[in-house]
Parts: structure tokens; C-alpha cells; sequence
């Protein structure tokens, strides 16, 4: 038997041990924060109302469904309001790093009942509507969350390519969030505030309820600590995800480990006879012909392995062409005209048929 109840701030699930007896109930409270730096030392309060005196214990995992860590408290917790302390730690002693972790909690009762409650069966992946986008007079981006969510954050030109991704589904609280931006492309070379018709793009999908994001660790990347650990990949399944659940929709992305969940970093070069100018940049002649080279970092290959992706040429802004494309490195033979003298930019965006965008811009000149 079964029972679940869904309510505002506190999430009720019975999951007993055998049909037919519902003794007793356990349940999360509403946390009173839903970040933490234990890089700073900080700890994390996890709040259970018990309706009967219990051996309680809350498991750690990460998104992949990797157990962190156990804990558990020393003796059975009486009845009523109950608090167990998360330093911020895994089951060897290591600081996590910044991620988001889901609570699951499990309470056995003095008679051997066991009642469980795991967020991750009802909740999660939610997809987000009205975040209230807002650019700021200096260029920084806001948004608004109605839940601790992951974040996707793109600056591009409308109608033509991505130009910068800022955030790639990042765990983020509830509330006013604010992406500090220097305005800048990927390739640091133009400041994207200056440019006509600039967008910006943010979505985002819920996490589980009573998850749990960790801040301030700058030494461990998540995919580091999953490779450290010696926890394999996670094999998606793309023909049987669940991508509504009731009247929700629920994010392709979701499903993704957040060790995939980023975009591949793209490289470019430019072969063929040219010189430079002062400034080292590549001087082409108009109706010349040059080969782009494009390839990504090979420890980003088999981001783009996992499906279809095609590559697409901008340039000031302006589509070229587009390539579809099984393989990489790719080189692009383009023949130079319709410019004017002067300074130009070149994009290239990979884009995966899964979501990710990789960008790069080289700048050039032309002459006659």
C-alpha cells in the first residue's frame, strides 16, 4: 500500500513494508535555506516531522543516482519535530562538489515498519514558464524562479548565431537569480552589449523536491568527483523517458547527467595563403578561397558522439551556410566575397540534436 500526498512546503509519502497497516507517517519540512557552502564549513539543516518514534536515516545522491552519503541519527528520534545535520561531505570525508543532491528519507519504526519518502518519484524536471527575463541597464541578466531549478542561459543575435552560454543547466535557488555577464562573447572578442539585436535566452526545469545545491567549491568539478569515485556513466535511454507527468511537462534535459549537461568547447583555423596585420589577424582578398578548420577539444568528443549535430557558418552575424555533419574535424571550404574592406567576424555554432551549442568567432580582415 501506497500513499501519497503532495502539499505546499511539505512533501508526505508512506511507503509501508506490507499492505494493509498504516501506522505512522514521516515527512520533510520546509527547509529553511536550500544552498550551502560546506567549502566554507558551512552545514545543512534537514528538517522531518516524525508522527512516532523512529530510527531515521537520509541518503545523499547526485543527480546520476550515485549515493554520497549516508546519515543516520545515533538512537531511535522521538516523535514530533526532528533535525539531522548534512556537513557537506561524502561517505569518504571529501567536500562535494557544486552540484545539487537529492534527500531521500527512511524511517523504521520500534515494530519493524518502514515508511520511505524519495522526492524523485513525484517530483522533478518540471519544465518552468514566465521566468520575467529582465536586462538590466548594465547588462546583467535577471530572472525569477518559482523553485530551486536548472538553469540554461544563451546570448546570441536574434536570427543569427549563439554568440556566449552563460549557464548550462546550473542549479540554481528560488527567487531573483542574477547571471553576472562582462558582456563578452565566447571567444572574448566582441562586447555583445554594443551589438544590434542582442537576445537572450533563459529556461528552466524544477528539481526535486527538498534537493539540496552546494556552493563555493571551485577545486572539484562534478564530472571529476563522479570520475574519481570510479561511478560509471549513466546510459540514457532516449526512446522511453517520460516527458509529461500529469498536466507537466517535463524537460528532455532532465534526464541528462550534469557531467554532460555543458557545451562542447569549439576550436577554428584558417589555412591558405594570407598574411596578418598589426594586430596578428588574418588579411583576405576578396573572391579568395579558404579552408575553416573546426574541431572541439577531445575531451569534448563524445559530447557530440552521443547523437546527430550540424555545423553552422555566420558571418557579422549574417547565416552562410550549414553543414550537417557526422564527424569531426570538419574543414569548410569558403569563398570570400560580398564584404567590405575592413575588419569581419566568423562564428561557427556546433549544435547537437540533444541541446548543446558550441561557439567559436576568429576575427579577420578583408582588403582588395
Amino acid at each position: 500500500m501506497v500513499i501519497k500526498t503532495l502539499k505546499v512546503g511539505t512533501l508526505v509519502v508512506l511507503l509501508l513494508s506490507f499492505p494493509g497497516l498504516a501506522l505512522g507517517f514521516v515527512t520533510f519540512d520546509t527547509y529553511t535555506k536550500t544552498e550551502f557552502s560546506p567549502y566554507h564549513n558551512e552545514s545543512f539543516p534537514i528538517p522531518i516531522t516524525l508522527q512516532d518514534k523512529a530510527t531515521v536515516t537520509v541518503r545523499l545522491y547526485t543527480a546520476d543516482g550515485d549515493l554520497v552519503r549516508s546519515i543516520s541519527g545515533n538512537k531511535a528520534l522521538k516523535k514530533g519535530n526532528q533535525t539531522l545535520m548534512w556537513d557537506g561531505k561524502d561517505d569518504q570525508g571529501n567536500v562535494v562538489p557544486d552540484e545539487a543532491y537529492v534527500a531521500v528519507l527512511k524511517a523504521i519504526t520500534s515494530n519493524g515498519k518502514t515508511f520511505r519518502v524519495d522526492p524523485r518519484e513525484n517530483t522533478g524536471g518540471e519544465v518552468v514558464e514566465n521566468l520575467q527575463v529582465r536586462i538590466t541597464s548594465d547588462k546583467q541578466i535577471s530572472y525569477v524562479l518559482p523553485a530551486s531549478c536548472r538553469v540554461l542561459i544563451r546570448a546570441g543575435i536574434k536570427g543569427g548565431p549563439m554568440m556566449r552560454s552563460l549557464a548550462s543547466w546550473e542549479p540554481h535557488s528560488a527567487g531573483k537569480n542574477i547571471q553576472r555577464w562582462d558582456g563578452m562573447d565566447e571567444s572574448r572578442l566582441l562586447d555583445l552589449r554594443n551589438e544590434k539585436g542582442l537576445s537572450v535566452l533563459v529556461t528552466a526545469f524544477q528539481l526535486p523536491a527538498f534537493s539540496i545545491i552546494t556552493i563555493g567549491n571551485k577545486g572539484t568539478t562534478y564530472a571529476d568527483y563522479r570520475k574519481k569515485r570510479g561511478w560509471p556513466d549513466r546510459v540514457l535511454n532516449q526512446e522511453n523517458l517520460a516527458l509529461t507527468r500529469g498536466d507537466m511537462r517535463i524537460a528532455r534535459e532532465y534526464y541528462v547527467s550534469p557531467s554532460e549537461a555543458r557545451d562542447p568547447q569549439v576550436q577554428i583555423s584558417l589555412s591558405g595563403e594570407h598574411k596578418k596585420n598589426g594586430k596578428g589577424l588574418p588579411v583576405l582578398k576578396l573572391d579568395q578561397s579558404v579552408r575553416v578548420k573546426v574541431d572541439v577539444d577531445e575531451q569534448d568528443r563524445w559530447l557530440l558522439d552521443q547523437s546527430l549535430y550540424e555545423v553552422a557558418f555566420f558571418v557579422d552575424h549574417e547565416f552562410v551556410s550549414e553543414e550537417e555533419q557526422g564527424y569531426l574535424p570538419l574543414t569548410w571550404l569558403w569563398k570570400v566575397n560580398q564584404l567590405k574592406e575592413g575588419q569581419h567576424v566568423l562564428t561557427v555554432n556546433i549544435s547537437g540534436f540533444t541541446g548543446k551549442v558550441g561557439v567559436v568567432s576568429t576575427l579577420f580582415e578583408v582588403e582588395k
